[in-house]
C-alpha cells in the first residue's frame, strides 16, 4: 500500500492546486462559523446550535460556506496564475494599428 505522502506527490499538479485551495476555503469557512457561533449576533448562533436539539444547521452552514469560500479561493488563485510566456516583450502598451474613423452626425 502506498503512503499518503507518495499518493499526494503522484497527483497531477492541477489536482493538487485545486485540493489545496479548496481546503483553504473550507478552513476559512470553519473559522467564520466558529466566530459566528461565539459572537452569537442577536441569538442566531444559539438558534443554530439548539435547533431541534441537534447541531446539523451549524454543519450545513459550514458546508455551504465552505463550498462558497472554496470556489472563490480557487477562482482567485486561478486568476492570479502568471505565465511568463504571455507577458509583453517591450514597446508601449498602446494598441497598435488604430485608425480614427470619421462619422457624420445628423440632427433629428
Amino acid at each position: 500500500m502506498r503512503s499518503s505522502a507518495k499518493a499526494w506527490r503522484d497527483l497531477p499538479e492541477f489536482a493538487r492546486f485545486l485540493v489545496c485551495h479548496a481546503a483553504f476555503g473550507f478552513g476559512l469557512a470553519g473559522v467564520f462559523v466558529v466566530a459566528f457561533l461565539l459572537a452569537d449576533p442577536h441569538g442566531a448562533g444559539g438558534v443554530l446550535l439548539t435547533a431541534a436539539d441537534h447541531w446539523w444547521p451549524a454543519v450545513a452552514l459550514w458546508f455551504f460556506l465552505g463550498l462558497t469560500y472554496a470556489c472563490a479561493q480557487i477562482g482567485i488563485a486561478t486568476m492570479m496564475l502568471d505565465d511568463p510566456a504571455q507577458r509583453p516583450r517591450g514597446g508601449s502598451r498602446a494598441p497598435a494599428g488604430l485608425i480614427p474613423a470619421m462619422a457624420r452626425a445628423r440632427r433629428r
